[in-house]
């Protein structure tokens, strides 16, 4: 059997399948992994039979991924918890939400990783569930912040200064380790393009906030110049200085909440010229 087109309907559908059926926070997990990379998923058809559901996820582009039968409704347990926490994230991020019931065969095959194209097609044709249910599966408490306390920790590589690339690399191994030595780093880079010999805030100060600096930020106001300063200074002293003197626990996301503020001095310095051009200093690493 072919459709107009001339293709196979009984040919399997070159889809992505994503999730493990039954794992309820593998297939959560596959879906914030598309959230968390940038996917723009613009439609969720929710395949549901019984009480089980898979999704499908047509991004932008309109690929299609198929999340497996990890989700379930209509009781308390893992099941339903981890697809309204699901299905809160892609209503947030602003995915189209709709439902289809489709028989429990249709649900193993995609299990299988085995849609055809012609189950596919009859999937994404067939009318929503109206009226809609779907928010019902959505529990009260995944409303608000909570959701997004679901997220990992995670390095955004694309914003990291090339200076502080490696410690970014292996931060998980140390992140105290590898925070001081970002500190370091950068007062060592200061001191060899100003040829100043002060640590910590006594350093940026000096070297950005005196009458005649020997860095500065050219078609920057004095008041944002200051900003700057008061920055680098007040990281130092709130941040690095604590640091410097015992091992500060704190939890994944604050100890990375202060390594990209740590990254943001080194942006900030990167944008820094030489006053005046012709120091006899050098920019570099």
């Amino acid at each position: 059997m072919q459709d107009a087109k001339g293709t196979s309907l009984n040919q399997l559908e070159g889809i992505e399948y994503h999730g493990i059926a039954g794992a309820s926070l593998d297939c959560q997990e596959a879906v914030m992994r598309l959230l968390q990379f940038g996917d723009h998923i613009i439609r969720t058809r929710i395949i549901s039979a019984s009480k089980f559901h898979c999704l499908l996820l047509t991004k932008e582009n309109g690929d299609v991924v198929a999340i497996k039968s990890g989700f379930a409704s209509g009781y308390g347990g893992e099941g339903p918890t981890r697809f309204s926490i699901s299905l809160q994230l892609l209503k947030e991020h602003g995915s189209e939400i709709d439902e289809c019931e489709v028989d429990e065969g249709v649900i193993e095959r995609l299990d299988k990783s085995a849609l055809t194209t012609a189950e596919f097609k009859e999937i994404m044709a067939t009318r929503a569930i109206r009226p809609s249910r779907w928010p019902d599966y959505l529990l009260e408490k995944h409303y608000g912040r909570t959701i997004w306390e679901e997220f990992p920790p995670v390095i955004p590589f694309a914003i990291i200064d090339d200076r502080i690339m490696d410690l970014a690399l292996s931060f998980w191994d140390e992140p105290d380790d590898k925070l001081l030595k970002g500190y370091r780093r950068l007062e060592d880079i200061v001191r060899a393009l100003t040829g100043l010999t002060e640590h910590g805030a006594k350093l940026f100060s000096k070297a950005f906030g005196t009458a005649k600096p020997c860095l500065t930020w050219e078609k920057t106001d004095e008041g944002e110049k200051q900003g700057r300063i008061n920055l680098f200074a007040g990281a130092y002293m709130a941040h690095r200085n604590p640091r410097a003197h015992q091992e500060l626990a704190g939890s994944r996301s604050e100890q990375l909440a202060e390594f990209l503020l740590l990254n943001h001095l080194y942006r900030l310095e990167a944008e820094s010229t030489l006053n005046p051009p012709s120091a006899p200093y050098h920019r570099g690493g």
